[in-house]
This record gives structure tokens, sequence and C-alpha cells, in this order.
């Protein structure tokens, strides 16, 4: 990869990341911020390529679950982050882990019904999947605005940035959801 398209690649992600929290934050899902845990961002990235393996084959048919599904996978790893860290923590694969249960079709729903523990067809659920799909929908109108040429290499990088992206946006929803923020705080240091 050229240093250029590295650019654009670390561009488009800046850009990615600002436009969904300006969105999520309109919608007061967030706070004006991600909310980043490095423990879960290390697990998308031993994750990633597992997703990828069964992402990349339903960008054709179905693109908004390609995107959406990362940010169930960011809730779900944000639930487990807070209630039993230490039981998950060595887990090398989390994307096997939510997928094993029912598939990755199904995945959404098992995120949705075991771990966020809303009943499938609750009004809570419709509430999650309706701003998981919105904001996938706008990854989505991104990607396009790139321009780049479909089933490139390219394209699948920024597809990559995308579900990277829309991962710590799952982190970021749920840990505010369960009372996560950040808070100024000031501290003296007494030498």
């Amino acid at each position: 990869m050229t240093e250029q398209q590295h650019d654009i690649l670390n561009r488009y992600e800046e850009s990615l990341r600002k436009s969904l929290t300006e969105r999520l934050s309109q919608a007061k899902w967030l706070d004006g911020r991600f909310l980043e845990v490095e423990e879960l961002n290390e697990k998308w990235r031993t994750s990633a390529p597992s997703y990828m393996v069964d992402a990349v084959p339903e960008v054709t048919k179905y693109p908004l679950v390609a995107i959406a599904w990362a940010m169930y996978e960011g809730m779900g790893a944000a639930v487990l982050w807070d209630k039993e860290w230490s039981r998950y923590q060595d887990v090398e694969d989390f994307h096997k882990m939510f997928t094993e249960p029912r598939g990755f079709d199904c995945m959404d729903e098992y995120i949705t019904e075991i771990l966020l523990c809303h009943p499938l067809g609750s009004a809570e659920a419709e509430k999650v999947e309706d701003m998981v799909r919105s904001t996938a929908e706008a990854a989505q109108l991104l990607i396009r605005k790139e321009g780049i040429e479909a089933q490139s290499v390219m394209a699948f990088h920024i597809f990559a940035r995308t579900t990277k992206v829309m991962f710590e946006a799952g982190v970021s929803v749920q840990l505010r959801r369960m009372g996560y923020n950040y808070v100024k705080v000031n501290a003296d240091i007494v030498n």
C-alpha cells in the first residue's frame, strides 16, 4: 500500500468517526465523543480477521448487515468488559464466540437478547436495531462518497476501517448506556 493510500484511509477513518460521533450524539446515544477501552480495541484487532471472513461475502447482497454487525459486536464486547472481564479477557476471538450460538446471520439477535437483555421484538430491542441500522446507513453513505472501485484492494481496506469504527461506536454506545462517561478531573500533584 502506498503512503498516499494510507493517508486516504486515515482521513476516511477520521471522517467516519467524526460523522458517527456527531450523528450518535445528536440522537443522544453518545455525548460528543467515543469512549475508548484499549482492551476492547485489542479484541477487535484479534477478532477482525474472522469477522471479515463472515462479513465480506455479505457485502454484495447485504451491505448494511456486513457493516452493522460490527457495531453489535462492539456492544456485546462492552457488556462482557463491564460484567465479567476476568472471565472473557483471554478469549482470543470474540467474533467466533458471538457467532457460535446462532451463526453470523443471527448474531444481532443473540447479542440483543442474551447480552443486552432485550427480548426480541421489545421496544428497547427495536430502538437499538433502529440506531444500529441508521448508523450503518450513514457509514455506507460515506463509503460511497469515497468513490472507490468496488471489489478492489482499496475497497476492502475502506470496508475494514468502517467495521473497526463501527465496533468502536458499538462499544461507546453501550458503555454510555451502562452509565460510563468521561469526567474531567483536576488533580493537584504534590511532590
